[in-house]
């Protein structure tokens, strides 16, 4: 699969790329990861030059999110029986999404960004739960601006050992993302505090009514 993708990409180069990592974005079973480091790796070996393959690479990721969130919100409430949904998110965690893109939408994007295997899904339900495109895209942008450069950094600098660098950055975006839950979950335990600091306890005593006879002595 390595050699023939990275053939595909060597000859038809960036509208490769583009074109590669909108399938990918659309669920196809690319690996996203793959082809950013082999475009790094043309780019080191003088197929493509650096700056083009980047872009490329950073406008076919934001454009496939981008389809398939639109896919999503064209579904509506029918997205969460898709097959693909279906196989990759139980019930339970289908009404945990819901709950957390009505709270949530921006930074449950950025989650699903750096969540393997679960990015596809849900992008698609972002779009089924209305989370408005410019709030999807922006979120989206600012995580592919962070993580496009620095695989296809790693493809262009590390162009003989992809596969040992494939491997460690599987492992940090399930590092990354724990982080980012983890910072959710504690941002959301805090603001819950806070609210319930500020309301009155259940106890505390109650004006008397001008009606109502005083205490006895």
């Amino acid at each position: 699969m390595e050699h023939a993708l990275a053939h595909f990409l060597s000859k038809f180069t960036y509208l490769a790329i583009v074109g590669v990592l909108t399938a990918a974005g659309l669920g196809v079973p690319i690996s996203e990861d793959l082809t950013l480091l082999l475009a790094g790796g043309l780019a080191a070996r003088g197929v493509t030059d650096y700056w083009p393959s980047l872009l490329s690479g950073y406008f076919g990721v934001l454009f496939g999110d981008v389809l398939i969130h639109h896919w999503g919100q064209r579904m509506g409430p029918a997205a969460y029986r898709h097959r693909m949904v279906r196989k990759h998110l139980s019930p339970e965690r289908q009404d945990k999404l819901r709950s957390h893109f009505a709270r949530h939408g921006f930074w449950t994007v950025v989650v699903g960004r750096h969540t393997p295997m679960l990015r596809a899904p849900i992008f698609f339900l972002a779009g089924a739960s209305h989370v408005p495109l410019w709030k999807f895209a922006l979120a989206d942008a600012l995580s592919a601006a962070v993580t496009v450069p620095i695989v296809v950094t790693l493809g262009y600098e590390f162009a003989e050992h992809l596969d040992e660098i494939r491997a460690k950055i599987h492992h940090a975006q399930w590092v990354i993302a724990a982080v980012v839950a983890a910072a959710l979950i504690g941002w959301w335990v805090w603001r819950r505090r806070q609210r319930r600091a500020r309301t009155p306890g259940d106890h505390a005593e109650k004006p008397r009514s001008p009606d109502q006879p005083a205490d006895p002595p």
